[in-house]
């Protein structure tokens, strides 16, 4: 009689199947803990916070504008003339038009992309920070907050790389 196939390894396909389960359960529990966090919190005495309560084009349409800002603006950030940034202000435009300016010739023709976008509630807006490498400099961070102006959400502040 011939033994299992799995068996020179010491383990069925029936282990290997519900170890493979749990090992997908255990990847993806901290994302369920990150997300039942953000609700989370109870509104304080001040007033509750939109991205708290939620609602029509709350913290949803929020976070999803702020990551297109961070990941189009790490694409776009060492460009002479950076394209109109989803969500971003005609102020912040015309500060990031400027800042093109002054980026070093030498990074013109690198390829920065988003290596990680961060997202936490503060207050009635939303705080972010990309961070941006583009695989010869070291790679750096952007701070960001996106802040609902009239119906639309709109990333309204970027911070200097640090």
């Amino acid at each position: 009689m011939q033994a299992p196939r799995d068996s020179a390894r010491g383990s069925s396909p029936n282990l290997r199947l519900r170890l493979r389960r749990a090992s997908t359960v255990l990847a993806l529990l901290p994302i369920c803990l990150l997300h039942a966090g953000c609700g989370a919190r109870a509104p304080s005495s001040r007033g509750a916070s939109v991205l708290v309560v939620g609602g029509r084009g709350g913290p949803v349409a929020a976070s999803r504008l702020a990551r297109r800002f961070a990941f189009v603006y790490a694409r776009c950030i060492y460009l002479r003339r950076p394209p109109r940034l989803p969500g971003a202000t005609a102020a912040l435009s015309r500060d990031l038009a400027a800042a093109a300016s002054r980026v070093p010739p030498a990074r013109r023709g690198l390829h920065p992309r988003a290596l990680a976008v961060t997202l936490w509630p503060r207050g009635a807006a939303l705080a972010g920070v990309v961070e941006i490498g583009d695989g010869r400099s070291s790679p750096f961070s952007v701070g960001f907050l996106v802040r609902k102006q009239g119906s639309r959400w709109r990333v309204v502040t970027i911070s200097p790389p640090g």
